[in-house]
């Protein structure tokens, strides 16, 4: 039993080498996507934006509308 809590501590207090190495060549393993993919993307989240605005204006300017034609301004 205490040689497995020498064990845990002993990695516990190890420093962890060449993190960046292992950092750049986890990046290098990813697949990343190609430009078609990203400019479709760039227009979904584009249009997604657009919607979510109009949407925001039309109900402010709604509520704003019925606020002040009930006199309460």
């Amino acid at each position: 039993m205490n040689h497995l809590n020498e064990q845990n501590t002993s990695k516990a207090k190890k420093p962890k080498r060449y993190w960046i190495r292992k950092f750049i060549k986890e990046i290098k393993r990813v697949k990343w996507p190609n430009s078609k993919t990203n400019v479709a993307a760039f227009i979904k989240i584009l249009v997604f934006t657009l919607i979510i605005t109009a949407f925001v204006f039309a109900v402010s300017f709604a509520f704003t509308h019925i606020w002040t034609s009930s006199g309460l301004s």
